[in-house]
C-alpha cells in the first residue's frame, strides 16, 4: 500500500484525532492541507514537527462552517497541488446538555461546525473528484450518532446527520469511482477527556466489550484503511471503532 504523492485535506487537524490523522498521512508521504480553528500554537508545533525532513504539511486557520473559506481553500489546493485525493472531515465540537436546557447558540454552534462543516467540504470537493473519476472521503461521526446518548442532543443530531449524508453521497457518487465512508469512534483518549469526570469514563468502559478507551492512533489507522485503493470495496460504510459499545 502506498499513498505517497497523494494530496489530502484534513479538517480539525491540529489536535486530537485530527493531529494523529495528519501525522500518519504525512508519514505515508501524503501532502496534507490541514484546517484548524483556534489552536495556533498547536498548529505551528505540528507543522514544525512533521516538516523537519520534508515539507508535506500546511495548516490553515479558518471556520469549516464558512462556505466562502471552504470554497477558497479547495480552489487554492487544486491550483497549488493539482489534486485532492482524500478528504477527511474530522472537525467537530461539543456543547453537551439535555435538550430542554440547551441554548439556541449551543445547538447552532455544534450543528454548524460538525454537520454544516462536513457538508461544505463535501459539496466543494466531491465535484472535483467527479471530474477526476476518483477520490476518497471519510467523514467523522461518533458512536453517539449511531446509538444516541443522554445529554448530547445537539452532538448526536449532528453526528447522526453526518451518517445520513455519507450514505446519500456514497450512493450518488460510487459510479464515479468515489468511495465515501464514515468512522464512528467511541470514547477516544484525547485532550478533551481531561474535562470529563472519571466516573463517566469508567461507566463508558464498563459498557464496552473491550473494557477500555480507544486511541487517536487507532482512529488514524482506520482512516488509512478506508482511503487505500487496495480496500476500495469499502463504501457506504459506518466503521464503528468503539470497543464494542453495548449501550
Amino acid at each position: 500500500m502506498t499513498l505517497r504523492n497523494k494530496v489530502a485535506i484534513v479538517t480539525g487537524a491540529s489536535r486530537g484525532i485530527g493531529k494523529a490523522i495528519t501525522t500518519q498521512l504525512s508519514q505515508q508521504g501524503v501532502t496534507v492541507i490541514g484546517v484548524y480553528n483556534k489552536s495556533i500554537q498547536a498548529a505551528n508545533e505540528l507543522e514544525n514537527t512533521l516538516n523537519k525532513k520534508e515539507k508535506l504539511v500546511t495548516l490553515v486557520q479558518g471556520e469549516v462552517s464558512d462556505r466562502n473559506f471552504v470554497q477558497q481553500l479547495v480552489k487554492n489546493t487544486i491550483q497549488e497541488y493539482g489534486a485532492i485525493d482524500f478528504l477527511i472531515n474530522n472537525a467537530g465540537i461539543n456543547r453537551d446538555s439535555i435538550s430542554f436546557k440547551m441554548s439556541e447558540k449551543d445547538w447552532n454552534d455544534v450543528i454548524e461546525t460538525n454537520f454544516i462543516g462536513t457538508y461544505n467540504f463535501c459539496s466543494e470537493t466531491i465535484p472535483y473528484m467527479v471530474n477526476e473519476k476518483k477520490g476518497h472521503v471519510v467523514n467523522m461521526s461518533s458512536v453517539t450518532g449511531v446509538v444516541g446518548r443522554e445529554a448530547q442532543t445537539n452532538y448526536a443530531a449532528s453526528k447522526g446527520a453526518i451518517i445520513g449524508l455519507t450514505k446519500l453521497f456514497s450512493r450518488m457518487y460510487a459510479s464515479y469511482g468515489i468511495n465515501i465512508n464514515t468512522i464512528a469512534p467511541g470514547m477516544i483518549k484525547t485532550e478533551i477527556l481531561s474535562s470529563i469526570p472519571e466516573q463517566k469514563l469508567e461507566n463508558f468502559e464498563r459498557y464496552t466489550s473491550t473494557k477500555c478507551l480507544g486511541t487517536v492512533e487507532q482512529v488514524a489507522r482506520a482512516v488509512i484503511l478506508l482511503i487505500s485503493d487496495e480496500n476500495s470495496y469499502f463504501n457506504n460504510t459506518v466503521f464503528k471503532l468503539d470497543g464494542g459499545f453495548l449501550r
